[in-house]
C-alpha cells in the first residue's frame, strides 16, 4: 500500500509538472519533466534486471527443537551476473512467535553470500516457515523486483525438558517393599534379594535355603519397579488450567509430562501416556526413540481445550493399567472425586503418583481463602488415601519440586 501511494504521488508530480511546461513554455519545466521521465525509466529497468542471474536458498539445521533452544538457518545468496548487487534483501514469512530475522545484503559480481540466521523459541507447536522471499529495487525506491524460491518448511518446536536428575517414582506394591496380603501376591522372575518375614507375606514368596540359613523365615524381594511401565495422564480440561503464554499451568504440565517421560524412557522403561484435551489422545506403553518422537510430537501440539472431567478422564484409563505400573497424574483440578477413583490402585498392584498444580498461583494475584481451602481439601484426600503427591506453583524449579524425597502431605 505504501509503494502503491508513492506511484500515485509520483504520477500527480510527473503529471503536473508536464502540464505546466506545455502551459508556460519554460525551458527550466521541460528539463525537469525530461529528467524525471529519465530517471523514472532508468529506474524501472535498473529494478526489473535487478534479480536476473541471482541464486538464493536456505537451509534449517534443526527444524526439530525445544522450547528455550535456537533455531538455525543457513541463507545463501549466489550472484552469477558480471555486475554487482548494491542491496538485496532476504527473509521469510512464518508462523513463529519470533521469526527467523532478514538481511539487507550487498554481493559483488560473480561472488556468494552466506550466513546463519538464529532465533530463540520461547513457544511450543507445529509452524510453517515460509519460502525464501528476496527484494531487490532501484537506489531511487521507486519500483521494486522480487522473487520467491525454494519450499516451506515445517519446523516443531517440542516443549522444555528438565532434567530430573534425582527423580525416582514411588516403588510398586508388587516390587516386595510393601507387604500385602496373598490374595494380591503375584511370582516374577525378577528377584533383587531377601529379607526377613513381615507378617502379611505370602507363602510363595518364602526362600527356603535363606530361611535356613538364618534360623528364620526370610522372603524374596522382587525389583519390578525397574521393568514397570509408566503411564502419565496428562489433565488438559480447560478448567482446571489459567495464565497465560509461557507463564500458563498447561506449559508447566506439558513440560512435567515431557520431563518425566523422557526421563522414565531413558531408564529403559516403557511409557504410556494419555492426553486429555479436545480429543482424548492415548498412547500405549512402549519404549525407545521412536516413542520418544511420538510423544513430543504430541506434547508440542496440545492445548488446554478439553472438556472431559478428569474423575472421566480417570474411570477410563483404570482398565488399561496393569500390576506393577506406576500411574503418573498431572493435574491442576481440585475436584475431590478423581482422588476417590485412584484409592483402588493400591490394591490392584499399580503404584499411583499425582503432580499437583497450584491454579491460583499462575492467576496473576493472590490466592483468596477460597482457593487455599481447595488445595488444601485435595491435599489432604490424597494423604488420606496414603497417594504420594507433589505440589508444584508458579516459579518453582520443577526439578526441586518433583523431587520430593519425602511424601508430600497436606
Amino acid at each position: 500500500m505504501g509503494l502503491f501511494s508513492r506511484h500515485l504521488r509520483i504520477l500527480f508530480l510527473g503529471t503536473a509538472l508536464v502540464v505546466a511546461a506545455f502551459s508556460t513554455g519554460i525551458d527550466f519545466l521541460f528539463f525537469l519533466t525530461y529528467l524525471m521521465a529519465a530517471i523514472g525509466i532508468g529506474s524501472w529497468l535498473y529494478a526489473r534486471r535487478g534479480l536476473r542471474d541471482v541464486r538464493a536458498d536456505y537451509r534449517v539445521l534443526n527444524p526439530r527443537t525445544h522450547v528455550g533452544e535456537v533455531l538455525q538457518a543457513i541463507y545463501r545468496v549466489e550472484n552469477q551476473d558480471r555486475w554487482g548487487k548494491p542491496w538485496i534483501e532476504c527473509w521469510n514469512e512464518s508462523s513463529l512467535s519470533n521469526s527467523l530475522p532478514g538481511r539487507v545484503i550487498g554481493i559483488p559480481a560473480r561472488s556468494t553470500r552466506q550466513w546463519l540466521a538464529k532465533v530463540t523459541l520461547t513457544r511450543r507447536g507445529s509452524f510453517r516457515l515460509g519460502a525464501l522471499r528476496v527484494r531487490t529495487g532501484d537506489p531511487f525506491g521507486l519500483f521494486s523486483s522480487e522473487m520467491t524460491v525454494g519450499t516451506p518448511t515445517s519446523v516443531v518446536v517440542f516443549p522444555e525438558v528438565v532434567s530430573l536428575p534425582h527423580w525416582r517414582l514411588p516403588p510398586s506394591p508388587v516390587d516386595g517393599t510393601t507387604p500385602m496380603r496373598r490374595r494380591y501376591e503375584a511370582a516374577t522372575p525378577l528377584v533383587s534379594g531377601v529379607r526377613p518375614y513381615v507378617h502379611g507375606d505370602a507363602i510363595n514368596r518364602i526362600h527356603w535355603l535363606s530361611s535356613a540359613r538364618h534360623g528364620e523365615l526370610h522372603v524374596k524381594e522382587f525389583d519390578l519397579e525397574q521393568a514397570a511401565d509408566l503411564w502419565i495422564v496428562l489433565d488438559l480440561e480447560r478448567a482446571v488450567h489459567a495464565g497465560i503464554g509461557t507463564d500458563a499451568s498447561v506449559e508447566t504440565a506439558v513440560t512435567i509430562a515431557a520431563s518425566v517421560a523422557l526421563r522414565t524412557l531413558a531408564d529403559n522403561r516403557s511409557v504410556g501416556m494419555t492426553a486429555s484435551a479436545r480429543r482424548i489422545q492415548i498412547h500405549q506403553p512402549d519404549r525407545g526413540p521412536r516413542v520418544e518422537q511420538k510423544l513430543l510430537h504430541l506434547l508440542a501440539n496440545v492445548q488446554a481445550d478439553g472438556s472431559d472431567p478428569l474423575a472421566e478422564v480417570v474411570t477410563a484409563t483404570l482398565p488399561q493399567l496393569r500390576r506393577g505400573m506406576t500411574l503418573c497424574l498431572v493435574t491442576g483440578s481440585t475436584e475431590r472425586a478423581w482422588v476417590r477413583g485412584l484409592s483402588a490402585l493400591r490394591r490392584r498392584g499399580v503404584a499411583t503418583l499425582v503432580i499437583l498444580l497450584d491454579r491460583a498461583s499462575y492467576i496473576g494475584v493472590e490466592p483468596d481463602d477460597h482457593s487455599r481451602a481447595e488445595l488444601a481439601a485435595v491435599r489432604h484426600a490424597l494423604a488420606e488415601y496414603d497417594i504420594e503427591h507433589r505440589l508444584v506453583r508458579r516459579g518453582d524449579d520443577i526439578a526441586d519440586a518433583l523431587r520430593g524425597r519425602e511424601r508430600t502431605r497436606a
